[in-house]
């Protein structure tokens, strides 16, 4: 078997040789509001292989080797172009010791295959170089830009998507929040109060007025557990809770509504007694809970007991009392709580 001394270099022919074939394949993809995209980096680097073609059975075959000496399979050469090609003047860069290595081992498994004789007289032997390339997008809007790498063999690059890292959304549209976050265009919102651009997960509902706001405009009902704007807002008359209006009554909330009878064996009322344990004084309890509090009220022969207990720390927040025969209440100072639940 005899291989070809000279080696001639050859190139895809319809890949992309500089940079600027590089942008023009990238950019067109995008759409940055009030923005713009440039190249932040970029660079072309060729990759060596190595082709082997000879005649067998009166018929053309070639096989294809990387810089690595593996052999390329059928789908790789084609997606490279390295069937079609054009010739180069000489090669990219220095790489007599990688061809001959690779020549060599292109010889011994030629001499595998047809270990029972008739290889072939000659073997053609051509270095193909094909181009990766690499580097980064620069997506600018104002003062603010995020960048987007890529990287892949330049015949086959593609824009990559734009993943949003506060998202997750992949997109080729942008835009920027007022605070300078360059995020998909279509997650972007504009806050009803503020008037401010940001991301729509930053944003909720307010069940009262029904405006898209910024979530830290609003609080979270504890009883309807719905947002609603701050301003929106209003105190229940008996646990003192701050409230949805859609939540209340005749200036109560649902909760102080809708006492249930409470036995001291229930597991609630049970950490109750374990952390205060002066309720224990009191009998025929009602409960009601939101998602913050739980309301209790004590009945005795003349007198009530109002309480409203952080449901997370067990915290005492208000303490009342009152006639049975009355519907008032009279808010107890903190320094009179243990004297008052004396009984």
């Amino acid at each position: 078997m005899d291989t070809t001394d000279s080696i001639i270099h050859l190139a895809p022919v319809d890949q992309p040789t500089s940079v600027h074939q590089i942008a023009a394949r990238l950019f067109p993809a995008y759409t940055i509001d009030e923005g713009g995209i440039h190249l932040a980096g970029c660079s072309l680097d060729d990759r060596l292989f190595v082709r082997f073609g000879f005649q067998q059975g009166g018929e053309p075959v070639e096989f294809y080797l990387d810089a690595a000496g593996h052999e390329v399979d059928a789908a790789q050469v084609r997606i490279l172009g390295m069937s079609e090609t054009v010739k180069l003047d000489g090669p990219p860069e220095p790489a007599e010791r990688e061809i001959a290595s690779l020549k060599e081992l292109g010889r011994q498994i030629i001499e595998d295959r047809f270990s029972s004789g008739n290889a072939p007289e000659k073997v053609d032997v051509a270095a193909v170089w094909c181009k990766s390339a690499q580097g980064k997008l620069r997506l600018t809007v104002g003062q603010h830009s995020a960048d987007l790498p890529f990287a892949d063999w330049a015949r086959t690059l593609e824009p990559p998507p734009f993943v949003c890292p506060y998202t997750g959304i992949s997109t080729f549209h942008l835009a920027a929040t007022d605070d300078g976050r360059i995020v998909p265009a279509e997650a972007i919102e504009r806050c009803a109060e503020t008037g401010h651009r940001m991301l729509s997960g930053e944003l909720v509902t307010c069940s009262v007025t029904g405006r898209r706001v910024w979530g830290q405009l609003a609080e979270t009902c504890p009883v309807t557990g719905q947002p609603v704007l701050r301003e929106k807002m209003v105190e229940c008359s008996v646990c003192r809770e701050r409230v949805s209006p859609g939540a209340v009554r005749r200036d109560q909330c649902e909760a102080c509504r809708n006492l249930r009878p409470l036995s001291k064996a229930d597991p609630r009322m049970a950490r109750l007694l374990d952390e205060h344990p002066l309720l224990d004084a009191w009998g025929s309890w009602r409960m009601s809970e939101t998602r913050a509090v739980y309301v209790l009220v004590a009945a005795g022969w003349f007198r009530r007991l109002l309480v409203v207990v952080d449901r997370d720390s067990l915290d005492i927040k208000l303490l009342a009392t009152g006639n049975r025969f009355t519907a008032g209440w009279n808010m107890v100072d903190r320094p009179q709580y243990d004297y008052v639940l004396h009984g």
